[in-house]
């Protein structure tokens, strides 16, 4: 087989006839296997198949994950089970159940993701310069200059970057409320102590203690509300 064929037959990636076979299997789920063992399994080959760029275009963002299914007279399949790895956070991500109207629900699932909760950014794959250029050849299109400057690759890069660009805002608004509710428990706290210990001839090392409880507090708010 052509290294173009191989190609083609790969789905653009460069592995071998036997890793792709491998590939192949490794979206699978066992029967009685956990998403999180069937992770767990895969892991060390999936960062090598990764780490050489030897996934198919189709998986070069996320995983998605499968179930064998026997069909009498007909073999078995293997459909997508709404789960999938997203590479941009290594975490499980769940893309929702399919509808009989939603072909592509796993790829709606994982833009959903990386718009609201994904902690990684690898998936939107453009930078601010980048961003820039793409919007300067959009503006030029759309103003007639030259249409045919501007592809849908440009258009899905301005996509995922606006995706990246509504989980930052969020990411922030979430850092400034945490912040707010950490720092307003702190202030209630630091008034009660004081307030508390006035008039009973407490000692300043006592009173450092607890000044030094009331952080370790603080930092296992700041903890759980990462979470």
């Amino acid at each position: 087989m052509s290294n173009f064929s191989s190609l083609i037959a790969h789905g653009g990636s460069n592995c071998t006839d036997a890793e792709w076979d491998e590939y192949v299997c490794m979206g699978n789920v066992r029967d009685n296997e956990t998403p999180s063992e069937w992770m767990d399994r895969i892991w060390p080959r999936l960062q090598y198949f990764r780490k050489n760029d030897l996934l198919p275009t189709e998986s070069k963002k996320y995983l998605k994950a499968r179930k064998l299914v026997l069909v009498p007279t007909l073999g078995t399949y293997a459909p997508a089970i709404g789960l999938a790895i997203c590479f941009s956070c290594d975490q499980l991500t769940y893309t929702g159940e399919r509808t009989a109207n939603i072909g592509n629900y796993n790829h709606i699932g994982m833009e959903r993701h990386w718009k609201f909760s994904c902690s990684g950014n690898k998936y939107c794959g453009v930078n601010h310069d980048e961003y820039l250029k793409i919007m300067q050849k959009s503006n030029s299109a759309y103003s007639g200059a030259s249409i045919s400057t501007f592809n849908f690759d440009d258009m899905y890069a301005l996509h995922r970057y606006k995706l990246w660009m509504q989980n930052a805002i969020r990411k922030i608004e979430r850092a400034r409320e945490v912040g707010r509710k950490i720092q307003a428990c702190i202030t209630i706290q630091r008034k009660f102590i004081e307030w508390y210990y006035r008039h009973s001839g407490l000692c300043a090392s006592l009173l450092a203690e607890h000044y030094q409880l009331l952080w370790v507090v603080r930092e296992e708010m700041r903890q759980i509300n990462n979470v």
